[in-house]
């Protein structure tokens, strides 16, 4: 990062400052607005670190920004916003299926995220990585039960008789 923070960026300016500076005042998603606030900051003249400081971004994201515009333009630069990669997609278990995981879960039938993985995998053929399967049960509010460990020398007949008040 040494030498080249100090330089001044060589970019093919489609927009010019104060266009990108009523972009920035218009938009509401968060994201955006951040990524026109550099930008236009940038299109001013000021270099990157000094961008960086004052907006409170990392300057790994700002050269990132850049590299984007400099593919693709602005419109580049807004639809790599987070939280967009899923929208629309097609689950991979159908409502009926999600019901029967659901009541599995419920039953307490399974300890681990990655047992249930390895369930939908068997039963219908179905590849779930780690967070989208607890993203799953997180989105049905399943909890996985895990039975609490007993002692061998646990009498049930005992500890039933004390919860009664025995």
């Amino acid at each position: 990062m040494g030498a080249a923070m100090g330089q001044r960026l060589q970019i093919e300016w489609q927009e010019s400052a104060e266009e990108l500076k009523a972009r920035y005042k218009r938009e509401r998603h968060p994201q955006r607005r951040t990524r026109l606030q550099v930008l236009w900051q940038l299109r001013t003249g000021k270099r990157i670190v000094d961008v960086v400081e004052s907006v409170g971004v990392s300057y790994r994201a700002v050269q990132q920004w850049v590299a984007w515009y400099r593919a693709g333009g602005l419109a580049e630069v807004l639809r790599r916003v987070t939280g967009h990669a899923s929208r629309g997609t097609t689950p991979h278990l159908n409502a009926k299926q999600q019901r029967a995981l659901a009541a599995r879960v419920e039953l307490g039938d399974f300890k681990t995220v990655w047992d249930v993985i390895q369930w939908a995998a068997d039963r219908w053929g179905v590849r779930y990585s780690y967070q989208g399967m607890y993203s799953l049960l997180k989105r049905h509010r399943l909890k996985l039960k895990v039975p609490r460990p007993q002692s061998e020398k646990a009498d049930p007949a005992q500890q039933a008789a004390w919860k009664k008040g025995g």
